[in-house]
């Protein structure tokens, strides 16, 4: 016997057999994690029945398909007298007459309004609206990396700058920082935000982004204007107000599930529960 080419064959036997078995083990984690891709035949079966209902996709919408756990999560509290000297005047706090003006309500919700006249910006425009609006929000020191700036709406003469929170990649809502901008500068700041706790030991399966798109239909509606989708995202929605429709406002803490967020043109933003079931 060719000891020799038999050890060769044993060895290229091994291989082959190896190869089987890390294709096998990929398979197998790639099914575990739920992971799947939307064919492009059900996208566009999708996209020609909302099409039917005026409503037009122009957004990318997300072929991956996978499971997610809960996220549980809590509102920032703040003590007023910190607040007021975070923004660096502490006799601002609950006086309404004086020029500016600090308060937090339910001990989540940050609104400060300064009633100033003075110009500080003269060519104010979009892009300097929001460059002040980010500078107001550095120096308050609530420009982390959970913030992601969102939108800015033409309002009149002055400008409203949003910006919203996010979380491992995901979109975390419904927190946010409203801003008003005018030529005497900030005139307004809003601040409500979420702190995330721990995410769920289970993971459930996500509804495909086509599946929330047809249950948009029940939202949308039939529209006499074309309703134009720019943005179709996942992440997390905490919503008080399915906890209780009593005394939502005063709930401090609770479970942010999976939900699709789809932006509309106009900037309205609708969700849908990404759960298959929950």
């Amino acid at each position: 016997m060719d000891w020799s080419k038999a050890k060769n064959i044993l060895i290229i036997a091994f291989i082959i057999t190896n190869l089987f078995l890390i294709f096998n083990i990929q398979s197998n984690l790639y099914q575990n994690n739920a992971l799947s891709v939307l064919k492009d035949r059900n996208i566009e079966d999708v996209v020609s029945i909302l099409q039917e209902k005026n409503i037009k996709v122009e957004a990318e919408i997300p072929r991956i398909l996978l499971q997610m756990p809960v996220l549980d999560v809590e509102y920032e509290t703040y003590n007023e007298e910190k607040v007021a000297q975070r923004f660096g005047q502490e006799g601002i706090i609950s006086d309404t007459n004086s020029e500016e003006h600090v308060e937090v309500t339910k001990n989540k919700i940050i609104i400060y309004k300064n009633n100033s006249r003075e110009v500080r910006i003269k060519d104010l425009n979009e892009s300097r609206a929001r460059e002040e609006a980010e500078s107001f929000i550095k120096d308050l020191g609530y420009m982390g990396q959970d913030v992601e700036y969102w939108n800015t709406f033409s309002v009149g003469e002055q400008y409203e700058v949003i910006f919203k929170q996010k979380y491992k990649g995901y979109f975390l809502e419904k927190s946010y920082m409203r801003l008003i901008i005018t030529q005497a500068g900030v005139t307004e700041f809003e601040r409500m935000w979420l702190k995330p706790l721990h995410l769920g030991e289970h993971k459930n399966e996500i509804m495909p982004a086509t599946k929330a798109l047809l249950k948009a239909l029940n939202v949308l509606g039939d529209r006499e204007q074309e309703t134009i989708i720019t943005e179709i995202s996942l992440g997390y929605l905490f919503d008080p107000s399915k906890i209780s429709l009593t005394n939502w406002e005063n709930i401090k803490s609770g479970r942010a599930l999976p939900a699709w967020r789809m932006t509309l043109e106009d900037g309205e933003t609708i969700f849908i529960d990404a759960y298959e079931s929950y």
